[in-house]
């Protein structure tokens, strides 16, 4: 007798392949879209640092300062910007960025541009934030080290202000993929595991915790985060390899200290 269709274990079956066929299929495209976002991440940060190069040959080599208004920083639409969107680094390092959109807002910020308080978002939550104490200096009211000559007097040089004082500009930090404390990806600063005294929770990571916790740094990238170093070289480093301060402080890199407190020595 000949037997027409499927019996039902044969369908069973099939549904089982299938099922376990659209699971792998799923998961592929998930890897090579968070893949894909990676890699913008990391362009976006090349570009960040020749905008970043471009404003320093435009300042005589003076670096932009990490945290500073500026009475000339001016939005898309070219009217004035006021405190604080005038002092975070993304309004004031665009003139010297090709688009704000793939360098300040990706992989799902963009839609940052389209609202009404977009000055504001966008002066917030860059997908990278700066290394604003470090590098440039830090001169907002809630600085934890404010640039003066009698600070500097005291503890020394711990900030670069050109860059020909860097000592290693191939490990120094100047931006790295952050998260606000909100839980929103993108934050316009990071944070050293230390300034004035330890700023890092000690301990393994939690990646659902405060971001406060790293500093505001997000290892994202499978437990990475992205990195742009002065000298344009951009790397995927691990908690372990970000706790060392002498990726984050000049003064630290002189002194080959990776557990420096600025003031300590």
């Amino acid at each position: 007798m000949n037997r027409n269709g499927f019996t039902l274990i044969e369908l069973m079956v099939t549904i089982v392949i299938v099922s376990t066929l659209s699971a792998i299929a799923a998961l592929g495209y998930a890897s090579i879209r968070k893949r894909a976002e990676m890699t913008t991440e990391i362009n976006g940060a090349k570009q960040l640092m020749t905008a970043f190069h471009q404003y320093a040959a435009d300042h005589n080599d003076r670096v932009l300062p990490g945290y500073q208004s500026d009475p000339e920083a001016v939005n898309l639409d070219g009217k004035p910007l006021h405190h604080p969107q005038d002092a975070r680094y993304p309004w004031r390092l665009a003139p010297y960025a090709p688009k704000m959109n793939g360098i300040f807002v990706y992989n799902g910020n963009e839609r940052m541009l389209d609202e009404d308080n977009r000055d504001y978002l966008v002066s917030v939550h860059p997908n990278l934030g700066m290394n604003a104490v470090f590098v440039g200096g830090h001169y907002g009211s809630g600085s934890p080290l404010r640039p003066s000559p009698r600070l500097v007097e005291a503890v020394g040089k711990y900030y670069v202000s050109r860059l020909s004082e860097v000592h290693n500009g191939s490990s120094l930090v100047v931006f790295a993929s952050a998260r606000h404390d909100s839980g929103k990806v993108g934050n316009f600063e990071v944070r050293a595991p230390n300034i004035l005294a330890p700023e890092w929770k000690s301990g393994a990571i939690d990646p659902d915790g405060p971001a406060s916790d790293t500093g505001f740094v997000d290892f994202r990238w499978k437990g990475k985060a992205v990195a742009a170093m002065v000298a344009g070289n951009v790397e995927l480093l691990s908690p372990d390899e970000l706790r060392d301060m002498r990726r984050w402080s000049n003064q630290a890199a002189r002194l080959n200290d990776p557990d420096f407190t600025v003031g300590r020595n």
